[in-house]
């Protein structure tokens, strides 16, 4: 178990687009915090304009005086040629760097949290969960949960989502998970359906531990979508819709857009207008 005052650093990437959406994920990890547990967020910084970073330094700092904000540049012409999509950008892939850039500082273990997640839980209960040996733990993927055979052949293991990663960074850069993730994008491009999530599962296949789904609500599992994979994870998802702790908008629809039906579309709204509420309030004020 972690020193319970031992700081989490929390790392996530956005672009410009998505701002206000980080904005909600920040925010909503910072209000789960009761413990008052040191919160240091790591931005990836894909473009963001200088009123935005003002603008999440001040939602943060409105909530809290225990997190921090820092912004990281990553050269993404490193991955400027990958396979993108109406939803996926060039910003995803920027992830796969951040265990590298982050290397000999003061943290063995990051938690990483796509932008578009809603977090309902203190992320102290998950940040401080033992890795028992392995780089990473993640959350099952719900709707592609065999996905590894099409990525390497017929092994045993299933998918992960790689919305919500806990990363041992000492273990991920002596093991050079960056350079061999990019390689794989580059020497199997032909396999790439799932952009980074993919060559991420490729090559930590066996060395990540399972999560549980509450970690990673996603919105097939919201919804049903998808069949568990075996009894011990029908109990998994039956306990994650009973009490999920984040909330996890995948697919092209989003709250914001064209998501219709889900059971966390209006709280999640409710704190993204609150949100910009508070930036109008900055300008007049």
């Amino acid at each position: 178990m972690e020193n319970q005052n031992s700081v989490i650093p929390i790392v996530t990437a956005a672009d410009e687009n998505y701002a206000p959406y980080l904005s909600v994920m920040l925010t909503s990890v910072v209000e789960n915090n009761p413990e008052n547990r040191p919160l240091c967020f790591y931005v990836i910084d894909d473009g963001l304009s200088k009123t935005s970073k003002r603008h999440l330094e001040t939602v943060i700092s409105r909530k809290t005086n225990h997190a921090t904000i820092q912004f990281l540049t990553i050269d993404r012409n490193i991955y400027q040629d990958f396979l993108v999509s109406d939803h996926i950008t060039t910003t995803a892939y920027l992830r796969i760097s951040l265990p590298k850039l982050l290397a000999g500082g003061p943290y063995d273990k990051i938690l990483y949290l796509d932008a578009d997640v809603l977090c309902l839980a203190d992320v102290a209960e998950l940040y401080d969960q033992p890795l028992n040996g392995n780089i990473v733990g993640a959350v099952i993927d719900v709707g592609e949960v065999n996905g590894l055979k099409r990525l390497i052949g017929d092994v045993d293991g299933y998918y992960f989502n790689s919305g919500v990663l806990l990363i041992d960074v000492i273990q991920w850069n002596a093991q050079a998970i960056t350079e061999k993730t990019i390689d794989f994008l580059t020497i199997f491009n032909d396999r790439i359906v799932y952009h980074d999530q993919d060559a991420l599962n490729a090559v930590l296949h066996g060395k990540w531990q399972p999560l549980h789904p509450r970690w990673n609500a996603q919105t097939a599992l919201i919804f049903n979508k998808f069949p568990a994979p075996d009894s011990h994870y029908q109990t998994w998802y039956q306990e994650c819709h009973l009490q999920p702790a984040i909330v996890h908008f995948t697919g092209h629809d989003k709250p914001w857009n064209t998501l219709v039906g889900h059971p966390y579309t209006q709280q999640y709204l409710t704190q993204l207008a609150d949100n910009r509420m508070k930036k109008v309030g900055k300008v007049n004020g």
